[in-house]
């Protein structure tokens, strides 16, 4: 049930996050908390232990997280692939919890429920037509509706993918984050197929942003 309705807040109710707070403190200093015995709502879950969702809620809004990071990529080729594996390999190194999704079989709805319990994330994709591979343009359009930003924390970000021409998907996907509320700390791009010290610049990447959330 909890899974059901984390991936609700965050679909619908985080860009409401602000007043999600807001309202919890109206009815904290109506003293009306503690005498909450049930909520049912015209739709959905009925809770009979209302605490479990007010305190998932007041979680989520306050944009509390464990020490998560989610990878989101997709490829033409596998090396994007390649790069995402690698940095995946570097966060899971510092012993921090990964989730990874590869957009060409994901559904932006799964994706974005992990995004909300996640300190940084890592968007990678290669470069068609000189801007990053559609796929990954439905992400942002959907990223930036829903405003992470107004959760009190700071989310961390880093982007990546491969080219074969002229590049530039990286950037492009680091300004676009920047517009939806993430602190890029890092992007990286590589020609056709990364090779090895190319994938350990990845791993060094994924390491680093690792160390930057648990500290954070």
């Amino acid at each position: 049930m909890m899974d059901g309705t984390q991936k609700f807040y965050a679909n619908l109710i985080t860009p409401l996050s602000k007043l999600v707070l807001k309202k919890f403190q109206e009815v904290t200093d109506l003293g009306l908390l503690e005498q909450i015995k049930m909520i049912a709502p015209a739709h959905g879950q009925i809770w009979t232990d209302p605490m479990k969702v007010i305190g998932a809620y007041s979680t989520w809004a306050t944009g509390e997280c464990p020490d998560k990071i989610t990878i989101i990529y997709d490829t033409m080729h596998q090396s994007t692939q390649k790069m995402a594996h690698a940095v995946a390999e570097g966060v899971m190194s510092e012993g921090v919890d990964v989730k990874m999704y590869f957009l060409h079989e994901d559904e932006r709805s799964e994706i974005v429920k992990d995004i909300l319990e996640s300190k940084a994330i890592a968007l990678g994709a290669p470069t068609i037509y000189d801007e990053p591979y559609p796929s990954v343009g439905d992400l942002i359009y959907y990223l930036r509706g829903l405003k992470f930003n107004r959760t009190r924390r700071e989310r961390l970000a880093l982007t990546f993918g491969s080219m074969g021409g002229k590049g530039g998907a990286p950037e492009t996907l680091s300004r676009d984050l920047k517009e939806c509320g993430f602190n890029v700390l890092n992007e990286y791009e590589v020609y056709y197929v990364p090779d090895a010290d190319e994938l350990e610049k990845c791993f060094e990447a994924g390491k680093k942003l690792a160390q930057e959330i648990k500290t954070a």
